[in-house]
């Protein structure tokens, strides 16, 4: 029950800025940064494989930083993880001071009500570009 209310919640639009992406089988939630001058950045978005076979998040870009790290939590000193893996049936929610995309060398500050593109790589389903909206909190 809770995997089905969570993934109801993933992709109903909360208003009318919410949206999500779809590349075969897997489905990206509403995608979000918090506002930051040029301190580095962080990007959330809850993600899930709606097929029955596994993927994984093995990068990401963006031409708002130099490079993008993806973490599980904020301790920086800790080395960024390889993957993010994607089970079926196991939706994998982002969100601060947990599994997030790290947005270092900022090349310009990101403020509230901005937008920009992401690519997402997947060791399966290969690359697809995402919008993520700069807000305080999701879907503001």
């Amino acid at each position: 029950m809770k995997r089905r209310t969570f993934l109801l919640i993933l992709f109903a639009p909360a208003n009318a800025r919410a949206h999500s992406f779809r590349h075969g089988d897997i489905a990206v939630g509403h995608a979000w940064a918090l506002p930051r001058q040029l301190a580095d950045g962080q990007v959330f978005f809850p993600m899930a494989i709606m097929g029955n076979e596994s993927d994984e998040l093995v990068a990401a870009r963006s031409t708002v930083c130099t490079f993008i790290q993806l973490r599980e939590n904020n301790h920086y000193d800790d080395p960024p993880l390889s993957s993010i893996k994607l089970e079926p049936g196991k939706p994998v929610p982002m969100r601060p001071t947990a599994t997030h995309l790290r947005l270092v060398g900022m090349k310009q500050s990101l403020k509230v009500g901005d937008r920009f593109k992401l690519i997402l790589d997947f060791l399966n389903a290969g690359e697809f570009e995402i919008e993520v909206f700069v807000e305080e909190k999701p879907g503001q």
